[in-house]
């Protein structure tokens, strides 16, 4: 039993895969993401839309009113605890011609809830960690 919790842990933290519980279609939590999630599922329009987290095998995208802006390409992926990774990504931002700089996240699933902290260092040279919260679309 315990060379297959050792498995677990391995595979888990392959370098650069996204969990299989992270990935997925997220919205923010708001009074309005049930309907965004309701307008992509219809198909009305294809791309998911201002606001949306997609998260694949080995990126991170987020959406604004013009499509993907904040591409986050998985570099290292640890689980912390259950349900728990600390993430590494290369951020690549419009207009893509800067070099990509490595950025940290910490991303919880809840049940339906992605919440995706990262520290920032404010004009007061104090570290503040913000929360996004994101709830699933779809399956």
């Amino acid at each position: 039993m315990l060379g297959l919790t050792s498995a677990v842990h391995a595979a888990a933290s392959i370098a650069g895969l996204a969990p299989v519980d992270m990935r997925g279609l997220w919205y923010p939590r708001s009074d309005s993401s049930e309907a965004k999630c309701a307008n992509y599922l219809s198909r009305d329009p294809v791309e998911p839309g201002a606001g949306a987290l997609v998260v694949s095998e080995q990126q991170m995208v987020r959406w604004d009113d013009h499509g993907p802006t904040t591409i986050s390409f998985l570099t290292d992926v640890r689980p912390r605890r259950s349900k728990t990774w600390r993430i590494q990504a290369l951020v690549d931002v419009p207009p893509y011609e800067a070099p990509k700089v490595l950025e940290t996240y910490v991303i919880e699933v809840r049940k339906d809830e992605l919440h995706w902290s990262a520290r920032h260092v404010n004009e007061k040279l104090a570290e503040v960690v913000d929360t996004t919260v994101f709830v699933r679309c779809g399956y």
